[in-house]
């Protein structure tokens, strides 16, 4: 399993350390990251709404920038985020999965990075006794395994794969007969708690809910081990800070835990050889300084107010409805609204219109979804309108009594247009195809036996 070289003399053991949010860093004891993933360690995500529970260092950052590789799992920004892909520089190899939508690949070759799209589904080896696997999953995500000598790390994120994906997963790890160290998100990032009636917040699932589907994630893979990952967010806006009572936390994982899968804290370094792990404690956790987040969070706020919608910006939002409008008029046939500031515009998904309305009048469909001007403006502008359903200040108001789940469906239309799989029947029909394959088709090889090994 070793070189020449290296025969002879004891290797570093071999370490996983997360940080920041969804952040995983692979190494050897006293070296340079091997791998790392996911890096979102500086600033905020998701137009200052979400910033990190627990900082890292100048020192923990420098070291993540002398990383070999850094695996992007999927485009939303607190994974694929710019503002510490810049403060980590171009030394590392960005690898990327093989999506459907790869404008994420053209981003960062056009600004000097080194980038590439790794090829599904096949073991790639990063050094003699590490490798990793990609697999593609329907919704614009990946899912990574990472083979060591000693366990199998599973690097879910907040991909959530279908049944079909986790028993592929499954019969894998049973083949290899390894410890496995699981690795997921476990609280909501979603609108599943932006909905208000008369009475107030219409909360679709609670807290115990995030908690035992992670058990029957663990269950399910046979994980040895989970860490608390891809949650580590706190909601920092003047209207996005009430989603923090609605947090799944570390406490809540403790009270709620029943699988016989160890949990282990959050920001813990596991030693991968002996299975043996230290944490920060909450009270060394670094949050923002709050004088900097007040400054940078009110800041927002005055250039959310001073915003105009301009025609420009209807005739966008028009657009980007009537891509779907037979399908918006079976699921809304009174339509629905968008309170923009003071400005109230109803989408009759009949006409294909969208007209001023009276937000107080009740004639606006369905529900009314309340966005900033200057974020609604920037995600048209950037083609992500369906990341406002995962700021936390983006509420929706509704106006009679139905399923408030229904409203998904308009935010996993806007995902399918966002993404070009909705540009023409070609791309879904491609979309469709890839998703079907990843899902009930999938067949996952053992990793190449290394040198030394039968």
């Amino acid at each position: 399993m070793w070189s020449s070289a290296e025969r002879g003399r004891e290797r570093p053991s071999l370490e996983l350390r997360t940080l920041g949010h969804a952040c995983a860093a692979l190494y050897r004891h006293g070296e340079a990251p091997l791998l790392a993933t996911d890096p979102w360690l500086v600033g905020s995500v998701y137009w200052r709404s979400w910033w990190l529970q627990h900082y890292p260092s100048t020192e923990e950052i420098d070291w993540v920038a002398q990383s070999a590789c850094i695996y992007v799992t999927h485009e939303h920004p607190d994974h694929f985020h710019m503002p510490t892909i810049r403060r980590l520089g171009r030394g590392p190899l960005y690898l990327f999965p093989a999506l459907a939508e790869r404008g994420y690949l053209d981003h960062m070759t056009q600004r000097g990075y080194r980038a590439e799209i790794i090829a599904p589904l096949r073991w790639h080896a990063l050094v003699n006794d590490l490798s990793i696997l990609s697999i593609p999953i329907w919704n614009d995500d990946s899912l990574l395994l990472v083979d060591t000598p000693a366990a199998l790390i599973i690097n879910l994120n907040d991909a959530k794969p279908l049944p079909p994906v986790l028993r592929a997963i499954r019969r894998l790890a049973d083949r290899l007969g390894k410890p496995r160290v699981l690795l997921c998100s476990y609280s909501p990032a979603s609108v599943v708690n932006s909905f208000l009636d008369e009475t107030g917040i219409v909360s679709l699932k609670p807290v115990r809910h995030y908690v035992d589907y992670v058990c029957r994630l663990c269950d399910a893979l046979g994980a040895d081990i989970y860490l608390p990952f891809a949650s580590q967010a706190v909601f920092s806006r003047t209207d996005s800070c009430w989603a923090n009572d609605y947090r799944t936390t570390y406490q809540h994982l403790q009270n709620y835990w029943r699988s016989s899968t160890r949990l282990l804290p959050p920001y813990t370094t596991f030693d991968l050889t002996a299975f043996t792990h230290s944490a920060t404690p909450p009270e060394q956790y670094r949050p923002m300084a709050p004088p900097r987040l007040a400054a940078l969070t009110n800041r927002r706020s005055v250039e959310e107010a001073a915003t105009v919608i301009s025609p420009e910006d209807v005739a966008r939002l028009a657009r980007k409805l009537n891509r779907f409008r037979w399908i918006l008029w079976l699921i809304f046939p009174r339509g629905l609204a968008f309170l923009l500031g003071e400005r109230c515009l109803k989408y009759d998904p009949w006409r294909g219109r969208l007209s001023a309305a009276d937000a107080g009048s009740g004639r606006c469909g369905d529900f009314i979804v309340a966005v900033p001007k200057l974020t609604m403006k920037e995600a048209l502008r950037s083609n992500h309108v369906s990341d406002l359903g995962i700021t936390m200040f983006v509420r929706i108001r509704l106006l009679r009594r139905f399923d408030p789940r229904k409203v998904y469906g308009l935010f996993v239309l806007f995902q399918f247009d966002d993404y070009g799989h909705l540009r023409s029947a070609a791309a879904f029909l491609r979309w469709l195809g890839r998703g079907l394959r990843y899902t009930f088709a999938l067949r996952l090889p053992l990793p190449r036996p290394r040198p030394g090994q039968p």
